[in-house]
């Protein structure tokens, strides 16, 4: 899930504890916010119409969760997507401190 690589990222730059209560809200908002159209569109519309959109929604998602799951077989997937974060942020780190890669090579010749 990206949202989880997002937050992971963000409480690497920012304190932890904000960045999981944004996390924490933000997913209870869109837990009210679904919940309230779930309830207000099927009084809205008529209950054949919510049937059929819930149906082909189902499908249409159903069949991007297999396309997903192909490709990450494939030898896509979660880690790849951890080591292109990873390596963004040791470049962003090495951009703020220059002296780090001096300082990881100097430690890597001692053991």
């Amino acid at each position: 899930d990206k949202t989880f690589f997002i937050a992971a990222v963000l409480a690497m730059k920012h304190p932890r504890g904000v960045v999981f209560a944004g996390a924490l809200g933000a997913l209870a908002l869109m837990t009210l916010l679904s919940a309230a159209a779930g309830f207000a569109l099927p009084n809205l519309l008529p209950r054949v119409y919510t049937h059929y959109a819930s149906v082909v929604l189902f499908l249409v998602f159903g069949v991007k969760l297999l396309k997903d799951a192909r490709e990450m077989e494939s030898g896509g997937g979660p880690s790849d997507e951890l080591e292109e974060v990873e390596a963004e942020l040791n470049l962003a780190d090495k951009k703020k401190n220059p002296d780090i890669e001096s300082e990881s090579a100097a430690s890597a010749g001692k053991g």
